[in-house]
Protein backbone atom coordinates (compact mmCIF):
# COMPACT_ATOMS: atom_id res chain seq x y z
CA UNK A 1 0.00 0.00 0.00
CA UNK A 2 1.36 3.42 -1.25
CA UNK A 3 2.00 5.88 1.82
CA UNK A 4 0.86 9.29 1.80
CA UNK A 5 3.08 11.67 0.24
CA UNK A 6 4.82 14.22 2.63
CA UNK A 7 4.10 17.97 0.91
CA UNK A 8 5.50 20.94 1.95
CA UNK A 9 3.69 23.92 0.64
CA UNK A 10 5.42 27.01 0.48
CA UNK A 11 2.42 29.98 0.43
CA UNK A 12 1.98 32.76 -1.69
CA UNK A 13 2.25 36.42 -0.19
CA UNK A 14 -0.81 37.16 1.02
CA UNK A 15 -1.34 33.77 2.17
CA UNK A 16 -0.48 32.12 5.08
CA UNK A 17 -0.80 28.52 7.07
CA UNK A 18 -4.55 28.86 7.35
CA UNK A 19 -4.63 29.94 3.60
CA UNK A 20 -7.15 28.10 1.39
CA UNK A 21 -4.61 25.86 -0.63
CA UNK A 22 -2.38 24.99 3.01
CA UNK A 23 -6.09 23.93 4.74
CA UNK A 24 -6.51 21.83 1.28
CA UNK A 25 -3.62 20.14 1.38
CA UNK A 26 -3.81 19.35 4.87
CA UNK A 27 -7.32 17.51 4.18
CA UNK A 28 -6.49 15.48 1.42
CA UNK A 29 -2.51 14.96 2.24
CA UNK A 30 -2.31 14.52 6.21
CA UNK A 31 1.19 14.76 6.22
CA UNK A 32 1.38 18.27 4.62
CA UNK A 33 3.26 20.96 6.55
CA UNK A 34 2.61 24.39 5.39
CA UNK A 35 5.85 26.80 6.76
CA UNK A 36 5.04 30.30 7.77
CA UNK A 37 7.20 32.25 5.31
CA UNK A 38 5.63 35.55 6.22
CA UNK A 39 7.17 38.28 6.31
CA UNK A 40 8.33 37.99 2.51
CA UNK A 41 9.66 41.54 2.45
CA UNK A 42 12.22 39.96 4.94
CA UNK A 43 13.53 37.56 1.93
CA UNK A 44 16.81 36.03 3.98
CA UNK A 45 14.27 35.25 6.72
CA UNK A 46 11.99 33.42 4.28
CA UNK A 47 14.75 31.74 2.83
CA UNK A 48 16.48 30.31 5.65
CA UNK A 49 12.86 28.96 7.34
CA UNK A 50 12.14 27.42 3.77
CA UNK A 51 15.50 25.70 4.02
CA UNK A 52 14.96 24.73 8.05
CA UNK A 53 11.51 22.99 6.80
CA UNK A 54 13.01 20.48 4.10
CA UNK A 55 15.18 19.54 6.59
CA UNK A 56 13.11 19.12 9.35
CA UNK A 57 10.12 17.89 7.66
CA UNK A 58 11.66 15.63 4.79
CA UNK A 59 8.92 16.24 1.85
CA UNK A 60 8.52 14.00 -0.71
CA UNK A 61 7.18 16.99 -3.01
CA UNK A 62 7.06 20.60 -2.52
CA UNK A 63 4.42 22.76 -4.01
CA UNK A 64 5.26 26.72 -4.62
CA UNK A 65 2.55 29.26 -4.33
CA UNK A 66 2.86 32.39 -6.36
CA UNK A 67 5.83 33.41 -4.22
CA UNK A 68 6.26 30.92 -2.75
CA UNK A 69 6.74 29.50 -6.26
CA UNK A 70 9.58 31.71 -6.71
CA UNK A 71 11.27 30.66 -3.19
CA UNK A 72 10.82 26.61 -4.57
CA UNK A 73 12.79 27.93 -7.69
CA UNK A 74 15.44 29.52 -5.67
CA UNK A 75 16.08 26.55 -4.05
CA UNK A 76 15.94 24.14 -7.28
CA UNK A 77 18.10 26.84 -8.66
CA UNK A 78 20.80 26.28 -5.64
CA UNK A 79 20.07 22.51 -5.68
CA UNK A 80 18.96 23.03 -2.13
CA UNK A 81 15.56 20.89 -3.54
CA UNK A 82 16.27 18.16 -6.46
CA UNK A 83 12.63 16.02 -5.92
CA UNK A 84 9.31 16.58 -7.21
CA UNK A 85 8.11 20.35 -7.57
CA UNK A 86 4.54 21.67 -8.25
CA UNK A 87 5.06 25.41 -9.01
CA UNK A 88 1.58 27.25 -9.15
CA UNK A 89 1.95 30.68 -10.83
CA UNK A 90 5.16 30.95 -9.89
CA UNK A 91 6.29 34.93 -9.42
CA UNK A 92 10.11 34.29 -10.35
CA UNK A 93 9.62 36.71 -13.77
CA UNK A 94 8.26 38.95 -12.00
CA UNK A 95 11.64 39.72 -9.80
CA UNK A 96 15.01 38.50 -12.02
CA UNK A 97 13.96 38.04 -15.86
CA UNK A 98 17.61 36.60 -16.16
CA UNK A 99 16.53 33.84 -13.22
CA UNK A 100 13.79 32.55 -15.28
CA UNK A 101 15.99 28.92 -15.99
CA UNK A 102 15.80 25.65 -14.33
CA UNK A 103 18.50 23.22 -13.24
CA UNK A 104 19.25 21.21 -16.29
CA UNK A 105 20.33 18.17 -14.47
CA UNK A 106 17.15 18.00 -12.25
CA UNK A 107 15.84 14.37 -12.52
CA UNK A 108 12.44 14.80 -11.02
CA UNK A 109 8.75 16.05 -12.27
CA UNK A 110 8.69 19.59 -12.31
CA UNK A 111 5.17 21.16 -12.76
CA UNK A 112 4.38 24.71 -13.92
CA UNK A 113 0.72 25.46 -13.53
CA UNK A 114 -0.44 29.10 -15.26
CA UNK A 115 -3.57 30.82 -15.19
CA UNK A 116 -4.73 31.83 -18.49
CA UNK A 117 -6.52 35.02 -16.79
CA UNK A 118 -3.93 35.62 -14.40
CA UNK A 119 -2.66 39.44 -14.11
CA UNK A 120 -0.80 38.78 -11.50
CA UNK A 121 1.72 36.53 -13.11
CA UNK A 122 0.91 36.96 -16.95
CA UNK A 123 1.32 34.03 -19.00
CA UNK A 124 3.78 35.40 -21.29
CA UNK A 125 5.96 36.27 -18.26
CA UNK A 126 6.36 32.76 -17.99
CA UNK A 127 6.46 31.43 -21.41
CA UNK A 128 10.65 31.03 -21.35
CA UNK A 129 9.96 27.92 -18.42
CA UNK A 130 7.23 26.65 -21.15
CA UNK A 131 10.21 26.59 -24.31
CA UNK A 132 11.97 24.46 -22.06
CA UNK A 133 13.19 21.28 -23.90
CA UNK A 134 13.69 18.73 -20.66
CA UNK A 135 11.59 16.26 -20.71
CA UNK A 136 10.62 16.10 -16.57
CA UNK A 137 9.51 19.51 -17.00
CA UNK A 138 5.67 19.67 -17.55
CA UNK A 139 3.63 23.08 -18.43
CA UNK A 140 -0.08 23.12 -17.72
CA UNK A 141 -2.32 26.29 -18.92
CA UNK A 142 -5.76 26.66 -17.01
CA UNK A 143 -8.63 28.43 -17.39
CA UNK A 144 -8.06 30.45 -13.94
CA UNK A 145 -7.11 33.48 -12.55
CA UNK A 146 -3.80 34.18 -10.22
CA UNK A 147 -4.70 32.36 -7.43
CA UNK A 148 -6.04 28.93 -9.17
CA UNK A 149 -8.50 28.33 -6.67
CA UNK A 150 -10.60 27.47 -9.11
CA UNK A 151 -9.00 24.74 -11.05
CA UNK A 152 -6.77 23.52 -8.42
CA UNK A 153 -8.54 23.47 -5.34
CA UNK A 154 -12.54 23.07 -6.84
CA UNK A 155 -11.56 20.77 -9.68
CA UNK A 156 -9.36 19.17 -7.67
CA UNK A 157 -6.83 19.06 -10.22
CA UNK A 158 -3.88 19.94 -7.43
CA UNK A 159 -4.60 16.80 -5.51
CA UNK A 160 -4.36 15.16 -8.70
CA UNK A 161 -0.75 16.49 -9.89
CA UNK A 162 0.45 15.45 -6.46
CA UNK A 163 -0.37 11.91 -6.74
CA UNK A 164 0.56 11.38 -10.42
CA UNK A 165 4.14 13.48 -9.55
CA UNK A 166 4.73 11.54 -6.57
CA UNK A 167 6.56 8.10 -6.18
CA UNK A 168 6.17 5.86 -2.88
CA UNK A 169 10.00 5.67 -1.58
CA UNK A 170 11.59 6.20 1.43
CA UNK A 171 12.16 10.03 2.32
CA UNK A 172 15.51 11.04 1.62
CA UNK A 173 17.17 13.97 2.97
CA UNK A 174 19.24 16.47 0.82
CA UNK A 175 20.12 18.58 3.89
CA UNK A 176 22.43 16.64 6.22
CA UNK A 177 22.61 18.35 9.17
CA UNK A 178 22.58 22.13 10.37
CA UNK A 179 25.72 23.64 9.41
CA UNK A 180 24.67 22.26 5.90
CA UNK A 181 21.22 24.31 6.16
CA UNK A 182 23.74 27.41 6.41
CA UNK A 183 25.65 26.20 3.88
CA UNK A 184 23.08 25.99 1.86
CA UNK A 185 21.11 29.66 2.76
CA UNK A 186 24.15 31.44 2.41
CA UNK A 187 24.91 29.94 -1.59
CA UNK A 188 21.06 31.18 -2.14
CA UNK A 189 22.25 34.68 -0.45
CA UNK A 190 25.29 34.78 -2.90
CA UNK A 191 23.31 33.90 -5.68
CA UNK A 192 20.16 36.55 -4.66
CA UNK A 193 23.36 38.89 -4.50
CA UNK A 194 24.73 38.19 -7.77
CA UNK A 195 21.30 38.62 -9.37
CA UNK A 196 20.94 42.01 -7.86
CA UNK A 197 24.76 43.13 -9.37
CA UNK A 198 23.25 41.81 -12.56
CA UNK A 199 19.99 43.36 -12.43
CA UNK A 200 20.32 46.87 -10.53
CA UNK A 201 17.29 47.96 -10.30
CA UNK A 202 15.44 44.60 -9.34
CA UNK A 203 14.89 45.64 -5.72
CA UNK A 204 13.11 48.60 -6.47
CA UNK A 205 11.23 46.58 -9.21
CA UNK A 206 10.78 44.11 -6.98
CA UNK A 207 9.02 46.34 -4.60
CA UNK A 208 6.86 47.88 -7.29
CA UNK A 209 5.66 44.21 -7.89
CA UNK A 210 4.93 43.34 -4.81
CA UNK A 211 2.58 46.48 -3.89
CA UNK A 212 0.78 46.11 -7.14
CA UNK A 213 0.47 42.12 -5.88
CA UNK A 214 -1.16 43.19 -2.59
CA UNK A 215 -3.71 46.04 -4.02
CA UNK A 216 -4.36 43.27 -7.02
CA UNK A 217 -5.44 40.70 -4.03
CA UNK A 218 -6.89 43.31 -1.75
CA UNK A 219 -9.05 44.68 -4.84
CA UNK A 220 -10.45 41.10 -5.39
CA UNK A 221 -11.23 40.03 -2.03
CA UNK A 222 -13.68 43.32 -1.69
CA UNK A 223 -15.45 42.69 -5.10
CA UNK A 224 -16.72 39.19 -3.30
CA UNK A 225 -17.54 40.93 -0.58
Amino acid sequence: MLRSPRVLFFHGLESGIHGRKALYLAEHFPDSYTPNLKPYYLLPVSLWKAIKAIYNFKPDIIVGSSFGGFIAMLLLQARVWNRHTILLAPATGLLFKKRLWLPIDHKKNIVIVAGKNDTTVPLDVLTPLQQLSLDNVQFLVVEDDHRLNQSMIEQNQLRDLINNNYQSTVATNTINNYFHCVKLWLICMLSLTMSFIREPFTLYNTIQQLRKQKKAITETDERQI
